[in-house]
């Protein structure tokens, strides 16, 4: 598989994660990592110094749909939007970052980056999932 070709399965897996959970389908996404893939959620304002807090760490595919099927994922909708989505491929790994802004059917709406790394088994699938939340809109 050439670079642009990772590029652009990994630019589909990442916006296949997103119309999942626009969808109501958070269920769904958890096939989309590694078996044993980690998605983490951490809390640091744009522009500090400080390291920033973990705020949900999950590992494996189970917890992972646990936690986006479950308590307020399933009730409250997030419309998530990515941004300058950026892919570093080398052989059957890869890296990215993006930028992802969201509304909710609360009315909050945020803004943050996400740093993935991904691995080919059998179709490109997320090894890690970090989404640093810089702040409300």
């Amino acid at each position: 598989m050439s670079d642009l070709e990772a590029r652009a399965a990994i630019a589909d897996l990442v916006h296949g994660y997103a119309r999942n959970i626009r969808g109501g389908k958070g269920a769904d996404c958890a096939s989309l990592f590694t078996s044993d893939g980690v998605f983490e959620i951490r809390d640091a304002p744009l522009g500090s110094s400080e390291a920033p807090t973990v705020r949900t760490r999950l590992e494996g595919q189970e917890a992972i749909r646990a936690y986006l099927t479950g308590g307020a994922a399933s009730e409250v909708r997030v419309c998530p939007m990515i941004h300058n989505l950026m892919i570093q491929v080398d052989g059957g790994q890869a890296s990215s970052d993006c930028v992802m802004e969201a509304i909710t059917s609360n009315g909050l709406r945020m803004f943050g980056e996400y740093h993935d790394r991904y691995l080919y088994e059998d179709g490109w699938r997320f090894v890690s999932r970090i989404y640093t939340i810089f702040g409300q809109i």
